[in-house]
């Protein structure tokens, strides 16, 4: 890794995670899925493909049974649960020796070389080129953390994600999806054979700029870019206007807060000036297109026919390229986007957390886009 000195920072996990000085009983676990991961290679993942089509429902459909007939009949009983299971809100971005609940659906680590490829085809499917390469680079973030010593207890690993569906693929009803782990939180959604929400979903990292595999990987740059960028745009009096204080500690509306409305803050986008709009738009859509087209084009309609409803706040440097933490956020009646540097756990540097939400579309309950 280039420019970064990686330190482990234990205290502040302890501080950070309730409960983490009582992580013991899950070495056995951890340890088992450091040797499944000589046998079957998470990361870094492989490109992605259309394997089985245009990303959307019906490839997520092909992808999901292809899927479960390399599954074996209990491994089938662990990825489908029911519909309107609550355990579907049962997600977070902490890693999964931090958690206080299991997580939902097959654990990549415990599965075989071809059930892992069609996994992977399956998240090709279900998100499209941004959103797949976005989680595979959040995955391979963790494994560059698996190497620290502490990892075992922390549950920093690319062998600790999760994989689960909610209802029966189907082509004529509802079911929806759950991909998640460390920093990462995707909930999908599809009804009558198209994708119609990826709300809610976190994504984050850390670290924030490393190597792989003789790859770089600066995940959420773009997207802090795009807050500057909307910064530099406004006129100096809807500027002062968005920037709030104090700063939000994290992002408000995250893992635990289903149904929370974060109070609206910062300066409202009616009349603001075309190039700064058309700029909010653009940060949108870095959350917007993590999923599907043919549902990511219509919600990208609505929001901009809505745009005058939308505020935007902001906390931090307005310079562009200056290294201070940011928070931003971008809400309006159908949508929170938040984003927000973090100071770093497991390496000297910040890290990112977001979280985009359609309160009025949770989980695939409501009417899309």
């Amino acid at each position: 890794m280039r420019n970064r000195k990686i330190v482990l920072l234990l205290a502040v996990l302890a501080a950070v995670w309730p409960g983490a000085g009582g992580l013991d009983a899950h070495e056995p676990q951890l340890q088992s899925a450091e040797a499944q991961a000589g046998r079957t290679q998470i990361s870094p993942a492989p490109p992605f493909a259309e394997t089985y089509g245009q990303p959307g429902a019906r490839a997520a459909l092909e992808a999901a049974n292809a899927l479960l007939t390399e599954l074996s009949a209990e491994q089938a009983d662990a990825l489908v649960l029911p519909i309107d299971s609550p355990l579907r809100r049962n997600w977070s971005n902490l890693p999964s020796g931090a958690t206080r609940f299991e997580r939902n659906g097959l654990r990549l680590g415990d599965l075989t070389p071809v059930q892992l490829e069609r996994a992977f085809d399956f998240l090709a499917a279900a998100l499209g080129p941004h959103g797949y390469e976005t989680v595979t680079q959040i995955v391979g973030a963790d494994a560059i953390l698996k190497a620290f010593p502490r990892a075992a207890r922390a549950g920093w690993s690319d062998d600790n994600y999760w994989l689960a569906f909610f209802g029966q693929p189907t082509d004529a009803g509802h079911w929806g999806w759950q991909f998640g782990g460390h920093h990462l939180a995707i909930n999908g959604s599809f009804a009558d054979g198209r994708a119609t929400g990826l709300s809610p979903t976190f994504v984050g990292v850390e670290p924030a700029d490393f190597e792989y595999a003789g790859a770089r990987s600066t995940p959420f740059a773009d997207e802090l870019a795009a807050g500057h960028a909307v910064m530099q745009a406004l006129p100096e009096a809807f500027r002062t206007e968005a920037s709030i204080t104090p700063r939000p500690r994290s992002v408000e509306a995250g893992a635990g807060q289903d149904g929370f409305i974060p109070e609206v803050l910062g300066s409202s986008v009616a009349g603001w000036p075309d190039t700064a709009r058309a700029l909010l738009l653009e940060t949108i859509g870095h959350w917007v297109l993590l999923q599907p087209r043919e549902n990511a084009d219509a919600r990208m309609a609505a929001l901009e026919a809505g745009l005058d409803d939308l505020h935007f706040a902001w906390n931090g440097p307005h310079e562009a390229g200056d290294d201070g933490h940011v928070y931003y956020r971008i809400q309006g009646p159908t949508l929170i986007i938040e984003f927000s540097t973090e100071d770093g756990i497991a390496v000297d540097g910040p890290h990112y957390h977001t979280i985009y939400r359609d309160p009025t579309n949770e989980y695939g309950a409501g009417t899309p886009p």
